[in-house]
């Protein structure tokens, strides 16, 4: 193993995760994440983050 990464990712899913087997037993899922998270602009406005997207 070159290196491990490690990312914490809180929030709900959005359906149920897909796994795959690739290639050499490789597993890999792949899944939707839907948060609540909003964001400021420099003139500060407040904009909700984008839902449903995948």
């Amino acid at each position: 193993m070159r290196g491990l990464n490690k990312v914490t990712l809180i929030g709900n899913l959005g359906k149920d995760p897909e796994v795959q087997v690739l290639e050499g037993n490789m597993p890999v899922a792949k899944f939707s994440l839907a948060t609540s998270e909003s964001f400021h602009t420099k003139r500060a406005r407040c904009i909700p983050a984008p839902t449903g997207t995948p």
